[in-house]
């Protein structure tokens, strides 16, 4: 795989010029090797403590809820889990060999313009997973410690501001310790539900409790909600060394998004077994108590904890995704001033409709608003990742990437085309509350649409790209690219 074409006497390895307890200067520009740094076990932390919070709880209680039992649901989820966490722990190495964040780098596979439907996507799961954040978080602190909904939803959203503003250093520095208790805490949730026979009857029979359709829609959940992050992985991977082995960060990433997620929703889909007639948070709750008294409450405010930063990570690659898309339109100068005021609006916006939305909107409409962003992103990851290891090759130049007139134009006819084909063939497949393809009909109500549409992308794009002048290309990377340090220099 091509290592950007740095040699690896050149990068530091150590902890560069920043340090966590700065603010962070960078958003959308390229990170130079000067400020390159990082551990391949932050990767598997900021994954853990992002994925092993309380909005991982909805998808757990699903399979619960259309009759599965805990096992079956349980065996939905890691497969959900695992095949969703393939393509977006392969997206974490896109960051050290590029040092930029995620979605700048579409700009190859769609062009300058074509990209904007995918940012405006991308943004959209930025923005609506703050929104989910701050709606859940606001009756949680609210069950544990009192007070008004709103007002701690509106506190969540200030103090996730503040952490995002701070940046990548204090976000790895936050999931880092999160992680430790978080570790600890699930550990001794697991041991006392396993070994304190609370569980009902027939729980964790594998003979019983077992429907196809249910079992599939579980693990389409599973897998379309551990896709949705793969908008953000390069954010958080970026500024680590270029040299950096692309099979050592997508093991630690997938570890560790891979076990978090599952850690959560197992918690979730217990605690809905156990209580089914409760809301998942009161659920674990409950269920906690079950080991000792007080537990549920721990384990909420630990899984809170990791809400908040989690939270900030959405706002940060949101304030990205923004800053992407208005310099797609015309050229930002990526200043604190606009890295601060995206970060406000996004915040600000997506806080105060999160706080004033119905207690119950994540039980009523969770598993729709995931299915659609799943089904609108699905395609766009296909595509991106044959690019990266099939076609280019992770040979890329950044300073054409961010020239408005660069070699990979304002159009790119192959991955628009490619993207197209891929969600359209899925649309037969789709399962939806307000809509149901006539092949989920056939298949009675068992949606294959992901199974379908990503293959179908990523075939497509490979084979429109045969015709690409990668030698080309490369020649114009050498000459580009010569001065590639020079894009680095300090953010004023």
């Amino acid at each position: 795989m091509a290592r950007y074409d740095v040699a690896p006497s050149e990068a530091p390895t150590g902890g560069g010029s920043l340090r966590w307890n700065k603010v962070e200067s960078r958003s959308i520009d390229y990170v130079p090797l000067s400020e390159r740094h990082g551990r391949l076990t932050d990767q598997f932390t900021i994954w853990f403590a992002g994925s092993a919070m309380l909005l991982s709880l909805a998808t757990g209680v699903i399979g619960i809820g259309l009759g599965l039992n805990l096992i079956w649901t349980l065996i939905a989820l890691a497969v959900g889990t695992f095949l969703g966490t393939l393509p977006v722990a392969a997206h974490a190495s896109q960051g050290p060999h590029l040092g930029l964040p995620q979605m700048i780098q579409s700009r190859p596979q769609f062009g300058r313009y074509g990209a904007l439907f995918i940012w405006v996507v991308a943004f959209a799961v930025y923005w609506g997973y703050v929104v989910l954040d701050v709606n859940l978080f606001g009756p949680t602190a609210t069950q544990v410690v009192g007070g008004s909904r709103p007002v701690w939803a509106i506190v969540i959203g200030l103090i996730s501001m503040v952490i995002t503003i701070f940046g990548y250093h204090w976000m790895h520095a936050g999931q880092r310790w999160v992680t430790v208790v978080l570790v600890v805490v699930l550990a001794v949730y697991a041991v006392g539900i396993l070994t304190g026979g609370e569980l009902p009857a027939g729980a964790l029979s594998l003979s019983t409790g077992f429907q196809f359709a249910p079992f599939f829609m579980v693990m389409s959940a599973a897998l379309a909600y551990q896709l949705s992050w793969a908008f953000f992985v390069s954010d958080y991977s970026r500024y680590m060394p270029p040299t950096t082995s692309h099979r050592a960060i997508i093991f630690f990433t997938a570890s560790g998004a891979g076990l978090g997620v599952f850690s959560m929703e197992a918690v979730g889909a217990v605690g809905a077994a156990l209580f089914p007639s409760e809301s998942v948070t009161v659920a674990l709750a409950e269920s906690g108590d079950t080991v000792f008294n007080g537990l549920g409450t721990i384990v909420l405010l630990v899984g809170g904890l990791a809400l908040v930063v989690f939270n900030a990570m959405c706002i940060y690659g949101g304030a990205l995704t923004a800053i992407t898309a208005l310099d797609s339109l015309r050229p930002v100068a990526p200043t604190h001033r606009v890295r601060t005021g995206a970060i406000v609006a996004v915040g600000v916006t997506a806080t105060l409709v999160g706080a004033f939305l119905p207690d119950d909107f994540i039980g009523t409409t969770f598993y729709t608003i995931l299915a659609v962003l799943a089904y609108l992103m699905g395609p766009w990851t296909a595509i991106n990742l044959t690019d990266y290891f099939l076609v280019r090759r992770g040979r890329y130049s950044i300073t054409e990437i961010f020239n408005p007139n660069g070699m990979y134009g304002r159009w790119h006819a192959a991955g628009i085309v490619a993207y197209v084909l891929g969600f359209v063939v899925m649309v037969p497949f789709m399962y939806l509350s307000f809509y149901e393809g006539f092949a989920a009909k056939w298949l009675n109500d068992v949606d294959i649409a992901f199974f379908v549409g990503i293959p179908v992308a990523a075939i497509v794009y490979y084979a429109l790209s045969r015709n690409l002048d990668l030698d080309n290309e490369r020649a114009v990377i050498r000459q580009a690219d010569a001065h590639l340090e020079e894009l680095g220099e300090p953010i004023e």
